[in-house]
C-alpha cells in the first residue's frame, strides 16, 4: 500500500489527526479547500493523506459533490455515536470490565499501515500505575502486542509487502531482521494473543488478543500496565481475560455491522 504522508511519526499523526477533526467538525461533508484551510495543512499534502484515508474506508468521498465525511464504521469505533445504546458506548462497557476484572488499563487498536492507533483506552483502577497517553495516537506495529496480534492475521507475504519498509526504518535492532519476526507471529497465532514485555517502554507490559469481523482481524483488545504487576507469570491467565473481552467485542461488532477497512477486505 502507497501511503504519501509525511517519515516521521509524529508528521504521520499531528495530518491524521488534523484531517480527521476538521473532516469530523462537518457531518453535512466538506470539500477538499475547506479541510485543507481548517486543518492548516497545504491543499496537494492534504489530498494525499484524505486519499489514503478515504481508500481505507475512515472517510467517504461522495461521487458527485466531492465532499468528504468521516465513515459510520470510524464513527462507531472512535466516539461519534456516544449515545448510551450505540456501538461505541458497549464498547467502552467491554473495556471498562476488562480494566476492572485485570485492574489495568484496557484498551482498542485498529491497524493503520504501517503503524497501529489506539483510538480508546479505559484506565485501571490501580492507584500505581502507566501515565495515559492521548487518543488516538500511533504505535509501532513492532513493540506492542496489538501490533503482533494484528500482524499475525495477514499472511507472511503481506506482512512483507506492507511493512518491509517500515521495519527497515524503525524497527529496533533487538526485533531482529523481519524474516525472523515474520516466523515469531507464529507462535501469536498458535496461542491466541500476544504479549509485550520491556518493549515499546521499559518497565512496561501488554496482552493483546484479536477482535475477528467477518473473517478479518482489522482490530485488538489489550491490557497494558507495570511489568512488576503484568508479570511473565501471570501473562496467561491475564490472556484469558483479554481473549475473553476480545470475542465480546467480535459479536458487539458483528452485529453493529460496522464497516471493515478496505485494507483488511481485500486479505
Amino acid at each position: 500500500m502507497e501511503v504519501a504522508m509525511a517519515p516521521s511519526e509524529a508528521g504521520l499523526v499531528r495530518r491524521t489527526i488534523w484531517l480527521l477533526r476538521a473532516v469530523a467538525a462537518h457531518p453535512e461533508g466538506v470539500g477538499l479547500s475547506e479541510v485543507a484551510r481548517e486543518a492548516g495543512i497545504p491543499k496537494a499534502t492534504c489530498y494525499r493523506v484524505l486519499t489514503v484515508l478515504e481508500r481505507e474506508s475512515w472517510l467517504t468521498l461522495d461521487p458527485i459533490t466531492r465532499r468528504y465525511r468521516v465513515s459510520l464504521g470510524l464513527l462507531s469505533i472512535v466516539g461519534g455515536l456516544l449515545d448510551g445504546g450505540g456501538a461505541y458506548g458497549h464498547m467502552r462497557e467491554v473495556l471498562r470490565n476488562l480494566a476492572e476484572e485485570t485492574r489495568e488499563t484496557a484498551g482498542f487498536d485498529v491497524l493503520l499501515p504501517p503503524k497501529v492507533m489506539v483510538v480508546a483506552q479505559v484506565p485501571g483502577p490501580s492507584l500505581i500505575g502507566q501515565t495515559l497517553k492521548p487518543v488516538p495516537r500511533t504505535q509501532p506495529v513492532w513493540a506492542t502486542s496489538t501490533g503482533k496480534v494484528l500482524l499475525a492475521a495477514l499472511s507472511a507475504e503481506s506482512v512483507r509487502e506492507d511493512f518491509t519498509e517500515e521495519f527497515a526504518e524503525h524497527a529496533p535492532p533487538e526485533v531482529g531482521d523481519l524474516e525472523s519476526f515474520v516466523a515469531s507471529l507464529d507462535a501469536v497465532r498458535e496461542r491466541g494473543f500476544a504479549f509485550a514485555y520491556d518493549e515499546l517502554e521499559v518497565g512496561a507490559a501488554s496482552v493483546a488478543a484479536p477482535v475477528r469481523l467477518r473473517g478479518t482481524t482489522p482490530y485488538a483488545v489489550w491490557i497494558g500496565g507495570p511489568t512488576y504487576r503484568i508479570t511473565r507469570e501471570r501473562i496467561d491467565t491475564m490472556a484469558e481475560s483479554v481473549i475473553k473481552a476480545a470475542r465480546q467485542l467480535t459479536d458487539l461488532l458483528s452485529n453493529a455491522d460496522i464497516d471493515i477497512p478496505s485494507a483488511f477486505a481485500r486479505r
